[in-house]
C-alpha cells in the first residue's frame, strides 16, 4: 500500500510541475533542492502573482547552521539567482520565488529572484546550486510531466 502512496504523490505532484526531493537525494548534499514548481498555477500571463507561482525551495539536511551569502542558483540557460546573507537553520528551507515581493514576507523564509520573466522551461530544464565559491554543491533536472525528483 505504501508503494502506491508514493507512486500516486509522485504522478500528482509532476501533473502539478512540482518537482519533490527523496530523502536519499537529501543525504547527498547538506543544501539541496527539495523542491521547485517549475509551473506555475494557470495561464503564464507575467504577472507578478502569476512569476510568484514558480519557486524552487532548498533545504538543510545538516545539523548546522549554514550561511548562503553569495551561494548562487542557475537554470540552463544561465539565469542566476545570487542570496544575500541568510542562515539557513538546520532541518529548515528557504523558499526563492521568481518575481518581486519583499524579501522575508509573507514568511522569514520568502525570499524573491525579482525577475519579470519565468525562469524554468514547463518543457524540462536544470536547476544547479553552487557554493560561494563556485563549487556545484546539488542540481536537478526535470521534464515535462516526469516524476523527476530532486
Amino acid at each position: 500500500m505504501k508503494k502506491k502512496f508514493v507512486v500516486a504523490v509522485s504522478v500528482a505532484a509532476s501533473l502539478l510541475g512540482v518537482v519533490v526531493a527523496t530523502p536519499a537525494q537529501a543525504a547527498e548534499a547538506p543544501v539541496y533542492f527539495s523542491r521547485i514548481n517549475y509551473d506555475s498555477p494557470g495561464s503564464d500571463t507575467r504577472s507578478n502573482v502569476s512569476l510568484n507561482g514558480e519557486w524552487f525551495r532548498l533545504s538543510n539536511s545538516t545539523k548546522k547552521a549554514i550561511q548562503l551569502k553569495d551561494f548562487t542558483v542557475r537554470d540552463t540557460a544561465n539565469h542566476i539567482y545570487k542570496f544575500g546573507s541568510y542562515v539557513l537553520n538546520p532541518g529548515k528551507s528557504v523558499t526563492v520565488h521568481t518575481g518581486k515581493g519583499t524579501d522575508g514576507k509573507p514568511a522569514a523564509t520568502d525570499r524573491y529572484w525579482g525577475s519579470g520573466a519565468y525562469i524554468w522551461n514547463n518543457t524540462g530544464d536544470t536547476a544547479i546550486l553552487r557554493s560561494a565559491t563556485g563549487k556545484t554543491i546539488n542540481s536537478c533536472t526535470f521534464g515535462k510531466g516526469t516524476a523527476t525528483n530532486c
